[in-house]
């Protein structure tokens, strides 16, 4: 081949390999509008945002990568806040513990059967015909006319400890209802505003809780002339208040440091609505928690002091009266009838309080650990 020819060889290939260099970069130039303009208009995710090719180099994001991600993250890089996993709300925690926890749920089962039945039957009860004093039916044994026997003054103990059952029930919620309800209150009070307003009041906590509460109240029920179950339990809920107060207190001065207290402080809500509507519902499980254990406890109190003989006279029954009767020998050791069935009445219903308590409080630990 001649030099001519090759010349005219290398310049037909050079002139083929310029005009598919030329081909290849145009390719390249409407691929990448192609791209961009796809980019701009469909790839917006529902955050407005949009994926950066720059970070993944122009291609789907790997497995790995995506497995990494929370759920709810897709291509683009955000959250999708309509798959994100949602918080169970607090009743449905509630009945799933009671659910789960079988003993708590027959004993809340058994309690409010009993409170419905004591309620319900003491309305066609005749409570002047059934401490009326019998000289003739004297200590007698279970019967066909007296259920439960009758006591020394000749009184039907099954209408006592119905009648008597309900006075507990009656003065424990109430009493649970003033103690628990001011408590709630103060304690919100004094741990929102704290500073000198939270000293102050926690100085009033101290003074009453230093105070001999059974021997205050004795005294109190001595020298009243007469009293009734509003009147017993409002001098019981005086002085029993000073606990869920200062459980309130603690809970309101951490509750209060949050975003969400600052946020409605610099939005100009008032204090009341922040205390109230904000505040306070956060609490709700350990108040729920709080005065489920506390009427227990009054419960108790009550049968306690009507036991000592400082509740309401035997012509007022419950189940603290009924008790009592066992301080003497012969009754404890021959009349079971008397005494037992309150003993066991007071048993059980401590027992089933307690248990729905316990199921409450594991509930409310498990929707904190939730949120």
């Amino acid at each position: 081949m001649s030099r001519k020819d090759q010349d005219l060889n290398k310049e037909e290939h050079e002139a083929q390999t310029e005009a598919s260099r030329k081909e290849d970069a145009r390719r390249n130039r409407a691929a990448s509008a192609e791209q961009s303009t796809s980019r701009d208009s469909g790839s917006a995710d529902p955050y407005g945002n949009r994926r950066d090719d720059r970070i993944y180099g122009g291609t789907e994001m790997s497995t790995h990568m995506k497995s990494d991600m929370p759920p709810g993250a897709g291509d683009h890089g955000g959250l999708d806040y309509k798959t994100l996993p949602k918080s169970t709300p607090g009743w449905k925690v509630i009945v799933q513990e009671m659910i789960a926890d079988k003993l708590a749920l027959f004993s809340l089962i058994l309690f409010t059967a009993i409170t419905a039945y004591v309620f319900g039957l003491t309305m066609f009860l005749d409570q002047a015909q059934i401490v009326f004093v019998d000289l003739f039916a004297i200590n007698q044994p279970p019967n066909e006319e007296f259920r439960l026997g009758t006591d020394y003054g000749g009184r039907d103990i099954f209408g006592q400890l119905i009648i008597g059952t309900r006075n507990s029930l009656a003065i424990g919620f109430l009493v649970t209802l003033m103690s628990v309800g001011f408590g709630i209150v103060y304690g919100l009070v004094s741990g929102y505003f704290g500073g000198q307003l939270d000293n102050a009041l926690m100085r009033v906590v101290d003074f009453f809780l230093v105070l001999p509460f059974l021997m205050i109240v004795i005294v109190f029920v001595t020298i009243v002339p007469s009293y009734d179950i509003w009147t017993f339990s409002a001098i019981m809920a005086a002085f029993l208040w000073m606990g869920t107060a200062r459980l309130i207190r603690s809970l309101a001065l951490q509750e209060k440091e949050l975003d969400y207290i600052n946020a409605s402080k610099t939005l100009g809500s008032s204090p009341v609505k922040i205390i109230f509507s904000q505040l306070m519902p956060n609490l709700v499980g350990i108040i729920i928690v709080n005065a489920t254990l506390s009427l227990a406890a009054n419960i108790g109190i009550e049968s306690g002091l009507s036991f000592l003989g400082f509740g309401f006279p035997e012509d007022y029954p419950s189940l603290g009266t009924l008790l009592a009767y066992a301080t003497q020998t012969q009754t404890l050791q021959n009349r079971w009838w008397i005494w037992l069935p309150a003993a066991l009445m007071i048993l059980l219903l401590m027992l089933c309080v307690r248990n729905i308590g316990e199921a409450l409080r594991r509930a409310g630990d498990a929707r904190q650990r939730q949120a």
